[in-house]
């Protein structure tokens, strides 16, 4: 079993480097507590625009219980 987690990053006029580190940011901040990326979903929010980059992850429910 995994437990998840989802992390929003501000992608809407915001250059793709900063997003990148950006995104690079959160994962290191989370990776000691054993979080990974799952997957990255785009959030629409109409028809031509990304608002937002919505992160993903996960960790095994044995991670938790062994903190």
């Amino acid at each position: 079993m995994f437990e998840h987690k989802v992390v929003p990053v501000r992608a809407t006029g915001v250059a793709p480097e900063a997003v990148a580190e950006t995104i690079e940011r959160e994962l290191a901040v989370l990776a000691p507590d054993r979080w990974e990326l799952q997957m990255i979903q785009p959030v629409i929010y109409n028809s031509s625009t990304t608002g937002y980059l919505l992160l993903i992850l996960r960790r095994p429910v044995e991670a938790v219980a062994g903190q």
